[in-house]
């Protein structure tokens, strides 16, 4: 959409509300009206913020996490204090964001205040029997390259797509998340057996 910019962020254990403001200065130009300073996207009609890994920015020692704490802020009341005490309004800007569970290493908690305010969306990997036309044309596409046989093997496509199935389904049982943290293991991962 040529009105729509998207601006990313990818966060980390230390990314705070420091870094969406500083994100907010560079893709916004600042205004005032009646009731304050305003941000508005400076060459777009919308600008979208998304927030990558959400929830990898470390809890302070009550438990919070200043990020979500300011995010919160902006959802529920559509602005900002700034370090002045001064109150910023947004306008024409959309906050989105993403994470993994929190049973994967390194992520944390995100506080049930912030997520009871936003609209949230989950996707779970596919199953085999959705994964298996994908990688049956995926197979049949490899398979057709001259260098692979130039089609030749093209009556393998779908018992190599079931071996690459089975064997996805194989590693992600025998190492789950939930007994060993550092495993994850993804469709994605698949694809790179065959290169």
């Amino acid at each position: 959409m040529k009105s729509t910019q998207m601006a990313v962020i990818n966060c980390n254990a230390q990314t705070s509300a420091n870094n969406v403001i500083q994100k907010l200065n560079q893709m916004c130009t600042q205004a005032s009206n009646s009731s304050g300073r305003v941000f508005r996207p400076k060459d777009c009609q919308r600008l979208i913020i998304y927030l990558k890994d959400i929830n990898l920015p470390k809890p302070d020692k009550y438990d919070s996490i200043q990020l979500i704490s300011f995010l919160q802020q902006i959802v529920c009341y559509k602005g900002f204090y700034d370090t002045n005490l001064d109150y910023v309004t947004l306008e024409r800007i959309t906050v989105v964001a993403s994470m993994n569970p929190t049973t994967t290493i390194g992520r944390h908690r995100i506080s049930t205040r912030f997520t009871a305010n936003v609209r949230l969306l989950f996707m779970d990997y596919p199953e085999s029997e959705q994964l298996l036309p994908v990688y049956n044309e995926f197979m049949k596409t490899i398979l057709s390259n001259p260098r692979f046989g130039g089609g030749k093997m093209a009556s393998s496509t779908k018992r190599l797509a079931n071996f690459q199935i089975d064997l996805y389904q194989n590693v992600k049982t025998k190492f789950s998340v939930d007994d060993q943290r550092h495993y994850q293991f993804t469709p994605r991962m698949i694809t790179t057996l065959i290169f």
